[in-house]
């Protein structure tokens, strides 16, 4: 971990000769931000490149001014090189791929959502010869200056569930007739295999539902997301799903402030498995809040001659049904909420 430190040298006088005056603005230095995560599951990789800035006037209003952030994608060169280790501790190029930016939508807030430049790959590069067995090493050229960013990172190897296609998510037994509440519930445990190079992982379960009105039915869904997991060291791993937060969680996240919804029901849930590396595990990590006095923080980058986070992830998902125990039984807890069954 690189660790970077900002110190404010004070300058004593001597005597009574001494220069009061100083800038507190400093002579402009390039400081070139990155952030980016290879996965070779999706078609395209994205790179964000921006730079750091400091100037007389408002920081706030500079930060809303794309100038202040973004380099002209003219003057930057962007590539990622595929490697492998050579003889001698040398580094052999199997072949590159050049970025080009383009522009995504932003979601509003401090920073410039004029222009959000990306650097994006024309296709997905890393789908053959072994492509996980590889390193990868971004270069950021600024033709203008002459001065070269980079970073290494490897690639996540495949993410192998070990969930049959037919097992269903339930989370009640079968319902008592006549009906006894509380209903007991009952948990799911999904499991896979550990991924080569993963450090943490992470699921969301995605829990559709259809909401009904007079003339429309729509399909909504509220995401159960589940608190990152450090790698433990098994080839085996799993993770259990208690139904009474399943249960908790609906009840939190739907509200009913439609007045025209007749009813609604469960349909399925989506389960987005991220497996992400050691780098990304440590950034995260010094990244996350934290209680005390002190509130300052080490700061972790893994960026050549500039700072942020070059590294990777991987990203698979799977679809599983709910069991009509669930359905009823989720009709029964929460029909405050409009849930019906059949």
């Amino acid at each position: 971990m690189k660790k970077i430190a900002i110190f404010l040298l004070l300058i004593s006088a001597f005597f009574m000769a001494c220069e009061t005056d100083f800038e507190v603005n400093a002579s402009w230095k390039e400081v070139t931000v990155v952030y980016g995560l290879l996965d070779q599951s999706q078609p395209q990789q994205y790179i964000k490149i921006n730079k750091a800035y400091l100037g007389e006037g408002d920081a706030l209003q500079m930060a809303s001014v794309a100038d202040s952030v973004n380099y002209n994608p003219e003057d930057l060169e962007v590539k990622i090189f595929k490697v492998k280790d050579g003889a001698f501790g040398s580094i052999d190029t199997l072949g590159f791929v050049t970025l080009y930016d383009t522009i995504l939508e932003k979601d509003t807030g401090l920073f410039s959502t004029d222009e959000n430049i990306i650097y994006t790959t024309p296709s997905n590069f890393f789908l053959t010869n072994n492509a996980d067995e590889k390193d990868y090493i971004l270069s950021i050229y600024n033709k203008k200056t002459k001065r070269i960013v980079s970073a290494k990172s490897n690639l996540i190897h495949e993410l192998n569930l070990d969930i049959p296609p037919s097992k269903p998510m339930g989370f009640y037994g079968i319902i008592p007739n006549p009906v006894v509440l509380p209903l007991d519930k009952s948990q799911t445990t999904v499991n896979w295999y550990h991924a080569k190079n993963g450090k943490i992982y992470q699921i969301i379960a995605r829990i559709y539902y259809k909401d009904y009105f007079y003339n429309d039915t729509i399909l909504n869904y509220i995401d159960w997301t589940v608190h990152p997991d450090p790698y433990d060291g098994s080839s085996e791993m799993h993770y259990t799903f208690e139904g009474d937060v399943f249960v908790n969680t609906l009840a939190t996240k739907i509200t009913n402030t439609d007045i025209t919804l007749i009813a609604r029901r469960l349909s399925h849930v989506e389960l987005f498995f991220t497996v992400g590396s050691e780098d990304l595990h440590t950034y995260m990590a010094v990244n996350e809040p934290f209680e005390g006095i002190v509130q300052e923080r080490p700061v972790f980058t893994n960026i050549n001659n500039g700072i942020g986070l070059f590294s990777c992830r991987y990203n698979k998902s799977h679809s599983m049904s709910f069991p009509s125990s669930t359905r009823e039984g989720l009709a029964i807890d929460l029909g405050s909420l409009h849930f019906i069954y059949p």
